[in-house]
């Protein structure tokens, strides 16, 4: 007998059944806007569909221009578009199974110019007020669901899914505070459901009666003046009577100040709410949101809150869930852990999705687990989410790997995030590692020490010297040791009233009831939720998180919200950073203000822009907005960041052993188990496949390693803010500050400059790529910079003192203008914000490129400036004097359509991904040119620009009485003649 029956029992619609009572739930994946996007659907939603899942529903694809969620947004409104869908919905169909189309209009929620709802009301969580749509606009719309609904039909889809949820237009004709209209779809209840319902049913007489039609029904709004119970019921009755097949649920819109998806939600925490319509349609319902096991599962089933359940991310995180399930190993699944931050986080930066726990998700094509073609022994360091993805791919792959840690358990830091409230799913991922060690045959050594001075461990543990690691025959070493906490240069650091986020969650050492928390990353918020619980964590206990919350559970008001009762929290904590940004502005982009609003509900007090002075018996002395304060706190708990923990690699290398970084060790600028997770899979991949970078060198700088890919390459010096890579003649030139949303530090204005002196320098660099790390391209100079900058030039005269700041302006213009002087052509690659000290520097490039989501602004204004480093000067040459005089006088933000209107940038992707590939394919397409030809039209266009036309004339033609007579003009005449590529010389 099944330990899940209900789970597995099919379900019979009439004329299909579904194997299962399980369905793949809806979640834009990123993958309809790139190159070879349906290629890798297919492979996505494929391998789903073999591990056995009920029902397949794809991301929400729009039925008009309208609909789309940004410019170049997945719709489908043509036969032609339906073809590029037949890959996708045949790889399923041979899989085994079944799958839906979600139809998707995004109302007022679009970031385009076209955004549309039933009024001209404006979203809160979107700067553009919508056109209020026509009666026949209306109409219109109703037919475009119609016509997308068959043309899914024709693509070979099983059904479709009308997206009726989460305030998007359908939604926002249902609710009043978003209806305002007078004529026959606005007013009365009646008149606004009527716009879903027509779609429904004029859907439902286009398509037949073989056609599954799923209506995703908004069961709790969240907001004010959102429907009530009643009324919910109403809407159902209606859509069942006009055709649907399944009533799915939607909880809150995405304007909604309530969690419910995140790991800060219980799990199963709305079934409640499926469970209301029990018995109020005849049409199978299903529960949705944070049912992520087979257990949780089948008690909803078994318990009668519904008659399905959906799973989006939790299959994502294991698409075997299912299969897993059904053949008694459960203990095998990779359960979601509800943390956002490869799934919903990279869709709102315009990524393509993954999942932090299987970087593998729609990513099937590009990184396959293949056997190695030796069984080479190989050695890990450290049993964290680096050291356990890689040790257990790596036996996957057939290598023989042993994986080693000081500690008594495996998990490194995963251990510590397990405890903070709120993350206690993070005891899955390890329960699932440590199965996979055990059925992919890891030889695992705890409470064993590795290195020279392994012998002076204490005594319980085991000890290994470097030499006995090469005694025993291990080919590679993975040093996966991650990150020791950073220890800020603070006066009275060493005062009894410090601590460390170690000491507070690892070691339990005892906490005031006053606290000041130096450090508001993710560190900091964790440590003060960890301060502030005690008891049962809400994450565990539904009835603390709905009514800290504010969630009606009665359902006596409209859109289920009550009063919010938040109880008495055990200390007063303070939440201190340097940045003068919003505190916890670098924290994930759709939990960030969860864990802001949680933490303001306990008090807690968020200081930005903080200058730390000293640590004494009164308590922490700082410096906050000009004004000197004394924190009167029992402790102060530092958690400033962290070092990479390598201090292994030397000796290693020095003994010969071949010696790979991941995780911390790598990259220490956060704790990031999602890059770490993801480095240990395609490390094992590379090693596998004979394609794995070569090993890393020894460094004395805590920075970003260089790829190690030509002897030019390794000659390169390793830098502190940006990263730097070579492939195939391109370099590419990252700035790698994330942390400080790449604001141009000091560093890294030096570093630009050595860099673009090292490309302009090495033959083996043609063309080189210009582009941030993080979130957005850069925030523009470092205001913390700015503000020491009186220090560095302060003098008794005051004539030497402005002379010193002269040529510190003048050093700074320099450091961009090397760019021009480069003789590569530099291509500038701009997602999210460019802003300020930015625009100097992608005006220094040969040409920009942006993704949909990027903005720009000349912000000097705003802060009492005048942009000194370039922009006034480079920029009218590129957009006119006019416009860059509006946009400097007012320092307004533009967007990336604006930006191409103007012709600061050549073009615009739908993308971050898409901007990357295509601006890497216009890079390589430069890079096949003949290197000396390139250099001499950039320094022509340069010449020509700040000279007249008879003086560059006069300059190209002395230039080509040289360069006529080169040996690449003699190759390309040759293999034009030979019908061949040319072969250049560098």
């Amino acid at each position: 007998m099944s330990t899940y029956p209900q789970l597995l029992s099919p379900l019979d619609l009439g004329f299909t059944t579904l194997p299962n009572r399980v369905i793949m739930g809806s979640m834009h994946v990123g993958l309809e806007e790139v190159k070879d996007g349906f290629k890798r659907m297919a492979a996505f939603y494929a391998e789903r569909a073999r591990g056995g899942v009920g029902l397949i529903v794809t991301g929400g694809i729009a039925p008009n221009d309208r609909g789309r969620p940004m410019p170049g947004g997945a719709r489908l409104t043509t036969e032609a578009e339906a073809e590029k869908h037949k890959p996708v919905t045949a790889a399923v169909h041979q899989a085994g199974g079944k799958i839906a189309m979600q139809i998707l209009h995004f109302g007022r929620y679009a970031y385009h110019e076209q955004l549309v709802a039933p009024s001209a009301l404006k979203a809160p969580i979107n700067p553009m007020t919508p056109h209020a749509l026509t009666t026949d606009e209306v109409h219109q719309t109703i037919d475009d669901f119609v016509r997308c609904a068959t043309l899914a039909q024709s693509a070979g889809y099983d059904g479709v899914e009308i997206m009726g949820s989460e305030g998007y237009l359908l939604n926002e004709f249902i609710a009043a505070r978003t209806n305002q209209r007078d004529d026959e779809w606005g007013g009365s209840y009646a008149n606004r459901i009527r716009f879903p319902v027509e779609i429904v049913r004029r859907t439902r007489e286009k398509v037949g009666q073989n056609f599954i039609i799923i209506y995703r029904l908004s069961m709790l709004d969240l907001v004010e003046g959102g429907s009530t119970l009643d009324e919910v019921i109403q809407l159902a009755q209606a859509i069942e009577a006009a055709g649907a097949t399944i009533i799915n649920t939607g909880i809150g819109w995405h304007e909604a100040r309530i969690p419910t998806i995140a790991t800060k939600v219980p799990r199963a925490a709305w079934a409640w709410v499926t469970q209301q319509l029990k018995g109020k349609v005849g049409i199978p319902l299903v529960a949705t949101n944070r049912i992520n096991t087979p257990e949780v599962a089948e008690q909803l089933l078994a318990d009668g809150f519904c008659d399905m359940v959906s799973m989006a991310r939790p299959l994502l995180a294991d698409p075997l869930f299912i299969a897993k399930a059904a053949e008694g190993r459960a203990d095998e699944i990779n359960t979601c852990i509800g943390c956002n931050q490869a799934c919903l986080d990279h869709t709102f930066a315009g990524k393509v999705t993954s999942c932090l726990v299987n970087p593998r998700a729609c990513h099937e094509t590009l990184i396959n687990i293949t056997p190695a073609a030796s069984r080479d022994k190989i050695a890990v360091v450290g049993a964290g989410p680096a050291g356990l993805s890689f040790a257990t791919a790596a036996a996957q792959c057939g290598f023989d790997v042993t994986l080693f840690d000081a500690a008594a358990e495996i998990g490194g830091q995963f251990n510590i995030a397990k405890q903070v409230p709120g993350k206690e799913e993070f005891y899955e991922t390890l329960r699932y590692f440590g199965k996979q060690i055990w059925l992919t045959g890891v030889t695992l050594k705890l409470n064993t020490k590795i290195g020279a001075m392994a012998r002076a461990a204490q005594p319980s543990m085991a000890a290994i010297s470097v030499q006995e690691l090469v005694a025993s025959g291990f080919k590679h070493v993975v040093l996966a040791t991650g990150v020791i906490p950073r220890t800020p240069p603070i006066d009275g650091i060493d005062h009894p009233k410090v601590l460390g986020y170690l000491d507070v969650l690892r070691d339990k050492k005892p906490v005031g009831k006053t606290v000041a928390l130096i450090g508001a990353g993710g560190i900091g918020f964790d440590t003060a939720e960890y301060l502030l619980h005690e008891g049962t964590s809400p994450s565990l206990d539904k009835a603390k998180f709905f009514a800290e919350w504010g969630v009606d559970t009665d359902y006596s008001s409209r859109g289920g919200l009550a009063p919010a009762h938040i109880e008495a929290s055990p200390r007063k904590v303070y939440l201190l950073q340097r940045k003068a940004s919003k505190v916890g502005d670098g924290l994930g982009k759709t939990t960030g203000w969860i864990h802001r609003t949680s933490l303001k509900n306990r008090h807690v007090e968020m200081l930005a822009g903080v200058t730390y002075r000293k640590i004494d018996d009164a308590g922490l002395h700082i410096t906050v907005n000009g004004e000197a304060r004394t924190l009167p706190v029992d402790n102060v708990v530092i958690c400033a960041g962290q070092e990479p923990q390598r201090e292994l690699q030397a000796d290693l290398q020095a003994a010969g052993l071949a010696v790979h970084l991941i995780g911390g060790a790598s990259e220490a600028t956060e704790l990031d188990a999602k890059r770490a997770i993801k480095q240990g899979l395609e490390l094992a991949v590379a090693l596998a496949s004979g394609s794995a970078e070569k090993p890393s060198q020894p460094s004395t700088v805590d920075a970003p390693r260089v790829n190690a890919e030509s002897t030019a390459m390794n000659s390169a010096k390793s830098y502190d803010t940006l990263s730097v890579t070579l492939h195939d003649h391109i370099a590419t030139i990252t700035l790698n500050r994330p942390d400080k949303a790449n604001a141009m530090n000091l560093a890294m204005w030096h570093e630009l400059r050595q860099a673009f002196k090292w490309v302009d320098a090495t033959a083996d660099v043609r063309v080189a790529i210009l582009e941030g790390e993080g979130k957005l391209f850069t925030s523009g100079i470092d205001l913390q910079m700015m503000m020491g900058m009186g220090d560095q030039i302060q003098n008794d005269c005051e004539a030497r003192t402005r002379e010193n700041l002269r040529q510190v302006i003048l050093d700074l213009q320099d450091s961009l203008t090397t760019l021009e002087r480069c003789r590569k052509p530099v291509l500038a690659a701009i997602h999210g914000a460019c802003i300020g000290g930015g625009i100097d520097l992608i005006c220094c490039a040969d040409m920009r490129y942006c993704s949909a989501d990027a903005s720009f602004s000349i912000k000097e204004i705003d802060i009492g400036m005048t942009a000194d480093v370039g922009t006034l000067q480079r920029l009218p040459k590129l957009i006119g004097e006019g416009m860059v005089r509006e946009l400097a006088y007012t320092g307004r933000k533009f967007d990336a359509a604006e930006a191409l209107q103007m012709t600061l940038v050549n073009r615009v992707f739908d993308s971050r991904e898409a901007l990357q590939n295509g601006v890497r394919e216009l890079a390589a397409s430069i890079a096949a040119k003949s290197p000396l030809s390139i250099r001499g039209v950039k320094e022509m266009i340069t010449y020509a620009r700040d000279h007249t036309v008879a003086d560059g004339l006069n300059y190209v033609a002395t230039w080509n009485a040289a360069m006529l007579l080169s040996n690449d003009l003699q190759e390309a005449m040759m293999a034009n003649m030979g019908k061949r590529a040319p072969k250049f010389k560098d």
